[in-house]
């Protein structure tokens, strides 16, 4: 029997391992359709539109100091979803920011064998949260919502 725990998990960010990783989680849903019909004596149901959310927390840092752009995947998120109208090449200067880019997220368990335990799928991000506090580490705590079905699966 292998028991896992947070130091076996991983993400990767369009391909490349989140460095400083705190935590991620995520959420499968599914809607079902209701079925049943007046002359049923029993509830019936149809599988209806699926649905994957979650969230991870990144340390946000720098290997050295004045070493550029910052490490660990914060920045790819922060690329992908806080634009402004200098990433948007012919709005004249009107501030008009570019929409988001989708990331590709693999979380992944660190199971001894070369790929690992994984679901790996694009995702928009929804929600970015930057905190700074006296005495800890900066982080980004970070909300997503699969665009589609998941791309790879291996749980």
């Amino acid at each position: 029997m292998a028991l896992y725990s947070g130091q076996d998990g991983q993400m990767l960010v369009n391909g490349t391992q989140a460095a400083k990783v705190r935590s991620w989680s995520f959420t499968a849903n599914q809607a079902v359709l209701d079925t049943t019909s007046l002359e049923s004596t029993d509830r019936t149901l149809l599988g209806g539109i699926r649905s994957i959310t979650g969230s991870c927390s990144i340390f946000y840092y720098q290997t050295s100091a004045g070493s550029g752009t910052p490490d660990g995947g914060v920045s790819t998120f922060i690329d992908a979803f806080i634009k402004d109208g200098a990433d948007n090449p012919g709005t004249g200067g009107d501030d008009k920011a570019a929409k988001s880019a989708q990331v590709k997220l693999r979380l992944r368990i660190a199971d001894g064998s070369s790929n690992g335990r994984f679901i790996e799928f694009n995702t928009f991000i929804t929600s970015l949260a930057m905190t700074s506090s006296v005495g800890e580490v900066m982080s980004a705590d970070i909300s997503f919502e699969a665009n589609g079905a998941p791309t790879r699966v291996q749980l």
